[in-house]
């Protein structure tokens, strides 16, 4: 994919914005029995408000929704008026012309996800959008590649990448992880040996990130930044997967240790079955091998986009040195 069909696989989440509204005397909550409806005043257009909406507003006020339902609907429009006057400054999440959410003017920090998209193609040589998953129509995950390539072993290449996490509306932090797709069967997974997460309100840039750098650098150079280090984290990466492939599982722990993971994961009864019969017919010799039963289950076989994400995190807590020793068998025996 490029940059123009990762926009348009991105628009069910793109049609959300947020709209900040400064309280004026003539702004009004209007209540009928069939409608409330937002009107910002000064000529601007009166937005009708979702019961989501209706609800977010009275939370937001301090009127409890349990208070507010029983209201009267002419109470209830001239209350809510009154108290969003107090809050003076405040943004509407909308959503088709319809109002679903009130909130603090700083509650959000969208994102202009093609200025963002941008920033991220400068930063890889060769870029390819590899795969997007939407989640909760709020956030999306891009998976990356570029020209980088390194064999774990003979015949088994891995393409270098980076995974960004990224939210239009700003529901969410955004995030970049490594990113590594397998070529012989092209399975994908994250690695959280380069991982950044932008935190709004840092230092001269407006943010900052969980590896301690804050200051200088907007959000932009940040996405385009932390790209590249994801992308070249590949070596790191088949470094842990080629120690992976050193750990021969004794044919005794393999049975276990699999059911482990597709427990850890959640893995539905369905694809686990599909997993454990590809585990019989090649059986996994080593560690490298039980984890790609489960990378391969993340990228062909799940199709919920929150399924995807539980596997991935199981897997990269299972590569990850420290915590995999503590479920690895092999490790404790050699520790022991």
């Amino acid at each position: 994919m490029d940059k123009v069909q990762v926009l348009e696989r991105m628009d069910p989440i793109l049609n959300t914005h947020l709209r900040e509204i400064d309280h004026t005397p003539r702004t009004r909550v209007a209540v009928t029995p069939e409608v409330v409806t937002f009107r910002p005043g000064g000529g601007q257009r009166t937005l009708e408000m979702t019961e989501e909406g209706v609800q977010s507003l009275a939370n937001f006020v301090g009127l409890p929704w349990s208070i507010a339902a029983k209201l009267h609907p002419n109470t209830f429009g001239a209350a809510a008026t009154e108290l969003l006057d107090r809050k003076s400054k405040y943004s509407l999440v909308v959503k088709d012309q319809r109002v679903n959410a009130v909130v603090k003017r700083t509650h959000y920090h969208p994102i202009n996800v093609e200025r963002a998209l941008g920033a991220i193609e400068q930063a890889i040589p060769g870029i390819v959008f590899h795969r997007i998953l939407l989640i909760n129509n709020e956030v999306a995950s891009i998976e990356v590649i570029g020209d980088k390539r390194e064999a774990v072993a003979q015949g088994d290449l891995i393409q270098a990448g980076a995974n960004i996490i990224i939210s239009p509306m700003g529901t969410v932090n955004p995030v970049i992880q490594s990113y590594a797709l397998r070529l012989s069967c092209t399975n994908g997974q994250t690695s959280n040996t380069v991982l950044r997460e932008y935190r709004w309100g840092g230092g001269g840039g407006g943010g900052g990130d969980s590896g301690g750098n804050t200051g200088g650098e907007n959000v932009w150079q940040w996405f385009r930044r932390g790209t590249r280090e994801a992308y070249n984290a590949l070596d790191r990466i088949v470094q842990r997967y080629r120690e992976l492939s050193d750990e021969a599982i004794p044919q005794g722990d393999r049975a276990a240790m699999l059911e482990a993971l597709l427990r850890d994961a959640r893995i539905p009864t369905e694809v686990a079955n599909v997993i454990r019969s590809r585990a019989v017919d090649n059986p996994p010799q080593n560690s490298y091998d039980l984890m790609n039963l489960l990378t391969f289950a993340a990228s062909h076989l799940l199709k919920e986009p929150k399924q995807i994400i539980k596997t991935r995190k199981v897997i990269d807590s299972y590569v990850i040195e420290e915590s995999h020793a503590r479920v690895c068998p092999i490790c404790r025996t050699r520790r022991n």
